[in-house]
């Protein structure tokens, strides 16, 4: 699988939708959300230090230290969180200090993406965005076409200021079927690098179902 540019980003400078209705649109608004309630996300041992999440339209695999947890509305889109620390991360994706977050969210298209012709990379202007607060925000990689488990994917990075720290925000999505799947990357630069081989053990153990 090609996730060598998604791992590169991370390494050198460091995985949203309408859940998180708190993001500024970087070129489009985000519809509003329905209330969520919490859910119990689908967890088993996938081997030594590992453990498997298993989603509607996925399963990937990833470090069996991190902590995870999801959210589900009642429009039946998911939201999960992985933290490196075991510590919450906020609905932006953001952990404290120290931390790498990795939001993964599934949720049906909207009207306006289902309509869209645009391949994974178009969509990553319709459906991503950065904090509204967020200062000095740069994109550090253009949005760019790579493979998730055969399925073509978009990924683009970001680089600002957040609540008094750096952070590194990069993104892939995917479309499958009907939903949109986002991962989506935060964390400073120095932890991102720390934790690049937890990262990669998601992206490499993604299996589309």
């Amino acid at each position: 699988m090609a996730f060598g540019s998604l791992i590169a980003v991370a390494a050198i400078v460091a995985a949203v939708v309408a859940l998180r209705t708190t993001q500024t649109q970087t070129q489009a608004a985000k519809p509003a959300v329905p209330a969520r309630r919490h859910t119990t996300a689908a967890v088993s041992d996938a081997g030594a230090g590992t453990a498997t999440l298993a989603a509607g339209s996925f399963t990937a695999r990833y470090p069996a230290a991190w902590r995870l947890s999801a959210k589900r509305a009642r429009s039946g889109a998911v939201e999960y969180h992985l933290s490196s620390t075991g510590a919450p991360i906020d609905n932006l994706g953001i952990g404290p200090a120290g931390t790498v977050g990795v939001t993964i969210d599934e949720t049906p298209g909207s009207a306006r993406v289902s309509a869209s012709k645009a391949g994974a990379p178009g969509l990553l202007a319709l459906v991503v965005g950065t904090p509204e607060l967020a200062r000095g925000v740069t994109r550090t990689s253009n949005p760019r076409t790579i493979s998730l488990d055969g399925e073509e994917a978009g990924e683009e990075s970001y680089e600002y200021t957040y609540a008094g720290r750096q952070n590194v925000q990069s993104d892939v999505l995917a479309r499958r079927g009907d939903r949109l799947v986002l991962v989506e990357l935060d964390a400073e630069p120095a932890v991102a690098r720390a934790n690049q081989a937890g990262f990669e053990l998601l992206m490499r153990g993604w299996s589309w179902r």
